[in-house]
C-alpha cells in the first residue's frame, strides 16, 4: 500500500481556517433567517403595507361607493390597525349596500 502523501502543516492550517470561517458565515446566514420576525398565522402585521392597504381602498370606494366587497376588505384592515369603531362603520355601510348578503362578516371585537 502507498502511504499519502503528507500535507504541508501550514496548508492544512489554512485549510482549517478556511472551512471555520465559511461553517461560520453560514450559521450567521441562517441566524439571520430566524431572527427575522415573520407573519405567523396574522399574528404580525406588516403596518406599513396595511396602511397602503387602506389608502387604496379609501381612494377606490371615493370612486366606487357602493362596491360592497371593498367595504369589507377596509372593515378588515381597520380591524387589523385597531380602529374597531371605524370597522364596524364599513360594515354598516356594507350592510346598507347589501342587507341580504349571506356572506357578511361577523363585526370585528365580537
Amino acid at each position: 500500500m502507498t502511504k499519502p502523501a503528507d500535507l504541508n502543516p501550514n496548508l492544512l492550517f489554512l485549510l482549517s481556517c478556511v472551512t471555520v470561517v465559511a461553517i461560520l458565515l453560514l450559521t450567521s446566514f441562517n441566524l439571520t433567517n430566524y431572527l427575522v420576525p415573520k407573519k405567523v398565522l396574522g399574528t404580525e402585521i406588516d403596518t406599513a403595507e396595511v396602511l397602503k392597504e387602506k389608502d387604496f381602498w379609501n381612494e377606490f370606494l371615493a370612486k366606487n361607493p357602493t362596491y360592497y366587497d371593498g367595504w369589507i376588505e377596509l372593515s378588515k384592515i381597520e380591524s387589523e390597525l385597531g380602529d374597531t369603531q371605524k370597522a364596524k362603520d364599513c360594515l354598516d355601510k356594507a350592510r346598507e349596500i347589501n342587507p341580504n348578503s349571506s356572506t357578511f362578516p361577523r363585526p370585528p371585537g365580537l
